[in-house]
């Protein structure tokens, strides 16, 4: 429990906002680059003329990295952390409703609030923990997190 204590008061809510994520955008790339999903492929088809799935999939898990990353270190200026895992999911909305709207997958359209859900929620958690340095009850002794 002491554990726990101790990354609360050191992650807060914004960086459990990057760490979060982040761990799950490295499982999506994981399981993007491991097994096979046709309905990925219809659905993301332009972004697989750019560069291969497999490629997407360490996309995903590089911003994944990243937020985690951004979400773990020493409070400071973490921003980017939030742009990395933002691109993934703003990405794959977009690709999804291009690819219900030109017909190439059309339950597309059904993907896309999910992707958009993620990145408000994202935005409003950046929003409400400010820009500003965090800085973690760790730091001070404390226990709670801001």
């Amino acid at each position: 429990m002491r554990a726990a204590a101790a990354l609360w008061a050191h992650l807060g809510w914004r960086g459990l906002a990057l760490a979060g994520p982040g761990a799950g955008w490295i499982v999506v790339g994981l399981g993007l680059v491991i097994t096979d999903r046709p309905a990925v492929n219809r659905a993301t088809g332009p972004l697989i003329s750019l560069m291969c799935i497999e490629a997407w999939g360490g996309l995903w898990m590089a911003c994944g990295i990243l937020g985690l990353a951004a979400g773990v270190m020493r409070p400071g200026r973490d921003t980017w952390g939030f742009a990395a895992v933002s691109l993934p999911p703003a990405v794959w909305a977009l690709s999804y409703a291009t690819a219900a709207v030109v017909g190439r997958y059309s339950p597309g359209w059904a993907t896309v609030p999910v992707y958009a859900v993620v990145l408000l929620l994202l935005v409003i958690i950046a929003a409400l923990t400010g820009g500003r340095r965090r800085i973690c009850t760790c730091e001070r002794g404390g226990h709670g997190g801001h």
